[in-house]
């Protein structure tokens, strides 16, 4: 197919599943995932902007994460995350505790032995607030990896590359993604939000299987949605068509009175 070279890399994608497909040179178009056939618009500009069109749909049909939520997943994913994240916390808790200790090892020598355990209380309360602090902020951070990793983690998963070594794909549209620093990446096509992990690759031939899964379902539902869209339509004509002739026989037998109250 010869397309400009602004459209050559747009994904071209299936109208039934969505899923990623291949086009000969007579803009035919075959779905590996469904099987289903299209055939794309001759003209350059009115299928650039048919392709970018499913583009967006594919985009709208996944997860997106903006703002905190991308915030939060670089954070989780990152290694080191809850030592930035405390980091100053954990400094302040070591150097007002050392500040207590100190003081309190100054006065306890010189108190009296039943003031001592008073005094070494009382100078522990600095470092019970700020040592609180961090303990609240790990717990949050804790539950809230927990959280993102059962809810929002394996939507997140980039699609794995269908030849060992190439780069992963995108899970919205499929198209190949940037190399880039840190485990998200944003598609260049469809600016959707990719994780991409070591444990793709590992599970490269499983992840496989449920994106043909994937599309299968998405094209069945179709079926089914246009096979009861039929079925609706097929009730409304019986329907219809019975009212038609209980009116005409209502017209009739109307006709018939009037005629008898003529005579």
């Amino acid at each position: 197919m010869n397309l400009a070279p602004a459209q050559e890399q747009l994904p071209i994608l299936c109208r039934a599943c969505g899923g990623p497909s291949g086009v000969g040179p007579d803009l035919v178009l075959r779905c590996p995932y469904c099987g289903a056939v299209d055939r794309l618009p001759a003209d350059a500009l009115t299928r650039a902007l048919e392709l970018k069109r499913r583009l967006g749909d594919a985009a709208r049909s996944v997860a997106q994460v903006e703002g905190l939520e991308r915030a939060l997943s670089s954070i989780f994913e990152q290694r080191g995350a809850f030592l930035r994240a405390t980091g100053t916390y954990l400094f302040f808790f070591m150097l007002v505790t050392a500040w207590a200790a100190l003081s309190a090892y100054r006065v306890v020598v010189d108190a009296p032995g039943e003031l001592q355990l008073a005094i070494l209380l009382n100078a522990a309360m600095g470092p019970c607030f700020v040592g609180g602090l961090v303990v609240a902020m790990a717990f949050s951070l804790f539950v809230g990896r927990v959280s993102y990793r059962r809810k929002i983690r394996p939507l997140l998963f980039a699609r794995p590359s269908r030849i060992p070594g190439a780069p992963a794909r995108c899970r919205a549209c499929g198209g190949d993604l940037p190399h880039a620093e840190g485990p998200l990446m944003s598609c260049r096509f469809c600016a959707t939000q990719n994780l991409v992990t070591p444990e793709i690759e590992r599970d490269r031939a499983r992840m496989l299987d449920n994106e043909v899964a994937f599309h299968r379902s998405r094209t069945a539902q179709v079926q089914a949605s246009t096979g009861r869209i039929g079925t609706h339509m097929t009730r409304a004509l019986i329907v219809s068509v019975v009212l038609v002739y209980l009116s005409m026989f209502g017209i009739a037998a109307l006709a018939s009175l009037a005629l008898q109250a003529a005579i």
